[in-house]
């Protein structure tokens, strides 16, 4: 029993040397190097769904005689200053514009509130598309040999979701940003998606906009610009029934002296960062760089100025007045500016960058 008991003690010792041992004599560790490494992470973008080209879409790229002998003679035909031309068409009770680029077609624009726009229809809501249409998030494209991938956000496959067609065209449908409703229709080539471009790309890069320095008078253009904005805006006004904004001398006067006061001295309303953004902007000549005021700059220039004012924005780049109204209506808080009620209008424009400007009417200001 003597030897038992003896037996079981010192078993019990080596147990409790061994399981101890490693924390009262711990083990040297060995200081292995951390090698840094600058691996990124890339998600491949899936490839996008394409659907039958039909409608718009099989004139793209197509010679703009091709088109005419469908659609008639363009009732005018403007210059932009970015290397397109802008023609209109008649459409009843719509808007119809094509960019023609050496000859050729390169972006249709409608806006209507009914009219051929196959397969869509004005007036749809984006969940009607969605259950009507596989619609993508990421698009995995080509452009001059080089990959482009490109991805939508939550906000955009709602309000301006891209569709691709089976011919390398594209369409970027445009919804009211308060009842996502579609009021606009923008069929375009690759060139003109990258260099338009309201989405977010991933790898590869956005094309510059292009503008032309000689044989035009920017200050012809710009006025021709600021015509067709006013039109435009209004026009989707009365698709919305609501009145049309008149204009008024005071109210154009005022938008371009604000403009001009921003333009020639941006640092009295933008901070440094701010200041920063805007030169990297302005020298990249890139639509997805995007600038606009905030409501507090905004209110600074006027507040610079001595003009009272109502509502309004300023943003660049302007290139094409048409699809800028389509952007601009797809986001909530410009569209509520623009769907503001007894206000006057007033839009300056030079080169590429605008201000919308809302006063009070002149009767009202009288009153007081």
């Amino acid at each position: 029993m003597k030897r038992v008991i003896g037996f079981l003690s010192i078993l019990f010792l080596v147990l409790i040397g061994y399981y101890l041992q490693p924390v009262l004599f711990p083990p040297t560790q060995g200081k292995s190097p951390v090698t840094p490494t600058n691996q990124v992470v890339r998600h491949k973008a899936l490839k996008h769904q394409t659907i039958k080209a039909e409608g718009y879409a099989n004139y793209i790229s197509q010679p703009i005689e091709t088109f005419e002998q469908e659609f008639g003679r363009p009732t005018k035909i403007e210059d932009s200053g970015f290397f397109f031309q802008t023609r209109d068409y008649a459409l009843d009770k719509g808007i119809l514009e094509v960019n023609v680029e050496a000859g050729k077609v390169s972006t249709i624009k409608v806006m209507a509130k009914k009219a051929e726009v196959k397969p869509f229809k004005f007036g749809m809501t984006s969940s009607q598309l969605s259950d009507q249409i596989n619609l993508s998030a990421a698009f995995a494209l080509s452009y001059d040999e080089e990959p482009v991938d490109i991805e939508l956000s939550e906000n955009d496959m709602r309000f301006r979701p891209l569709v691709a067609f089976d011919n390398d065209t594209f369409a970027m449908l445009f919804f009211n940003g308060d009842n996502e409703k579609m009021i606009g229709a923008v069929y375009l080539d690759m060139e003109n998606l990258l260099r338009l471009m309201p989405y977010q790309i991933n790898s590869g890069n956005p094309l510059a906009n292009r503008v032309q320095e000689s044989n035009l008078d920017w200050n012809v253009l710009n006025q021709q610009k600021q015509e067709r904005t006013i039109g435009a805006i209004n026009f989707y006004r009365t698709l919305r029934k609501l009145d049309e904004l008149p204009t008024a001398d005071n109210a154009i006067s005022d938008s371009k002296k604000l403009l001009k006061g921003f333009l020639t001295a941006p640092k009295k309303v933008l901070n440094n960062d701010r200041l920063e953004e805007w030169q990297t902007d302005q020298g990249a000549h890139l639509s997805n760089l995007s600038f606009e005021l905030s409501s507090t700059e905004f209110k600074d220039l006027a507040k610079n100025a001595k003009i009272n004012y109502k509502d309004g924005f300023f943003y660049s780049p302007m290139i094409d007045p048409l699809f800028n109204l389509f952007d601009w209506i797809s986001h909530e808080h410009l569209n509520e500016i623009i769907t503001a009620s007894e206000s006057e209008l007033g839009v300056a424009i030079d080169q590429e960058s605008v201000l919308v400007l809302l006063q009070e009417p002149e009767k009202t200001k009288d009153s007081d």
